[in-house]
C-alpha cells in the first residue's frame, strides 16, 4: 500500500500524481486537514488544488492509523517541517522495518539545521528515505502539466523504487545519491526566489516595468550560492545546475508563493503585512534564517542570502538591499 500522510496542497497533488501512475493510495489524514477531508465526504474539489481526487483514494481518519499503517510499503510524507519528526515518531513503530519515506517536505529545521531528510534519516535510517524535490507547483501537478522531479537518495534502490512509482505519461523521474545537493536546491531557492521577487517589485521605484537585470543578477548569483553551500555541506556544486536547484528557483520565481511574497515587499509592503496578505506557508521567511546561520557556521559569504534576511527579518529597505548588492567591485565570477 501506498500512503501518502498530509493532505494539504502538495499531498494532495501527490496523490492525483500517484494514483494516475497506477497505484492504489491512501491517505492519512492529519487533524489540520479537515477543510480537505470535509470537502472530499462532500464531493467538492479540493480546497487547495481545484481538482477532485481519484474516487478509490482511500482516506484514513486520525485516530484510525494505527489500523492500517502496517499495510504501508511507501509512506510519503507532504507536513510541515515543524511536524515531520512527531510524525515520522508517531507512524514509524507501526510501519514495516522496510517501509520507505519518501518526502515531499523541503526546510531546515531552525534549531538543528538539519534538512527534512536528515531529520527522517535519524529517526529511521538514511537508506529507507528518499528526498522528492524539483520544479513542482502542487497545482500544476494535480492539473497533469507535464513535469518532472528527482528523488534523491543514499539508497540507489529506494530512489529507484519512489522514482518508478511517481512516473507516468505526463510526469518524468530522475534518481541521484546526492541527498545534500538537492535538498540544498530545494531549500535555498525559496530564499533565492524571494530575492528576485523584491527585484520584480522595486521596478516603479527605478522607473522601469520589469527589473531585468536585477532578476537576472539576483537570480544567476543565487545560484553561485547555493553551490557553494552545497558543496561546503558534502553535495555537489553540480547538482545545483539539475532540478533541484535551477530548475525549481525558476518555478519558485515565476510561480511559487516565495517569488510572490517578494514582489510584494519588493513592492511596500512590510514582511509581516505580506505574510498576512498571503495567507499561507512562505518556506523562504523561515529558511533565510537558517541559511544565514550555515553560512556563518562554514565561513561563507552568501550576499544574496545575507541581503534578502536583512529586508525580511531586520528591517533594511528592498531598495537598499539591492543597491548593496551592486556595489562597486571588481572580483571573479566564479
Amino acid at each position: 500500500m501506498i500512503g501518502v500522510i498530509g493532505a494539504g496542497a502538495m499531498g494532495g497533488a501527490m496523490t492525483v500524481q500517484l494514483a494516475r501512475a497506477g497505484n492504489a493510495v491512501t491517505i492519512f489524514a492529519t487533524p489540520f486537514d479537515r477543510p480537505f477531508v470535509e470537502a472530499h465526504v462532500k464531493g467538492e474539489p479540493h480546497p487547495a488544488l481545484g481538482v477532485h481526487l481519484p474516487d478509490d483514494v482511500t482516506i484514513v481518519e486520525p485516530d484510525s492509523w494505527g489500523d492500517v499503517l502496517p499495510d504501508a510499503d511507501v509512506l510519503v510524507l507532504a507536513v510541515t517541517t515543524v511536524g515531520l519528526v512527531d510524525t515520522v515518531r508517531a507512524v514509524v513503530s507501526n510501519v514495516s522495518p522496510r517501509c520507505l519515506f519518501a518526502i515531499a517536505t523541503k526546510g531546515w529545521d531552525e534549531e538543528t539545521l538539519r534538512s527534512a531528510a536528515q531529520m527522517v534519516g535519524d529517526e529511521i535510517g538514511d537508506d529507507r528515505v528518499v528526498a522528492v524535490v524539483g520544479p513542482s507547483l502542487a497545482n500544476e501537478i494535480a492539473a497533469g502539466v507535464p513535469t518532472a522531479v528527482v528523488c534523491a537518495s543514499a539508497s540507489a534502490h529506494a530512489a529507484r523504487r519512489i522514482a518508478e512509482l511517481l512516473q507516468s505519461k505526463r510526469f518524468r523521474t530522475y534518481t541521484s545519491d546526492d541527498v545534500i545537493g538537492v535538498e540544498v536546491g530545494a531549500i535555498m531557492k525559496n530564499v533565492v526566489a524571494i530575492g528576485v521577487g523584491m527585484c520584480e517589485g522595486l521596478a516603479p521605484a527605478f522607473g522601469v516595468e520589469t527589473m531585468t537585470n536585477a532578476k537576472a543578477f539576483v537570480f544567476s548569483r543565487g545560484l553561485v550560492e547555493m553551490a557553494k553551500l552545497a558543496r561546503v555541506l558534502g553535495g555537489r556544486a553540480e547538482t545545483i545546475l539539475g532540478l533541484a536547484g535551477a530548475g525549481d528557483l525558476y518555478v519558485t520565481v515565476a510561480g511559487g508563493r516565495n517569488g510572490r511574497f517578494g514582489r510584494l515587499v519588493g513592492g511596500g509592503m512590510t514582511p509581516e503585512e505580506a505574510l498576512a496578505e498571503m495567507n499561507t506557508t512562505v518556506e523562504g521567511y523561515a529558511n533565510a534564517r537558517a541559511a544565514v546561520v550555515l553560512a556563518e557556521k562554514h565561513g561563507l559569504h552568501l550576499p544574496v542570502v545575507d541581503i534578502v534576511a536583512k529586508v525580511i527579518h531586520y528591517g533594511m529597505s528592498p531598495k537598499e538591499a539591492i543597491e548593496r548588492l551592486v556595489e562597486p567591485s571588481v572580483e571573479e565570477e566564479l
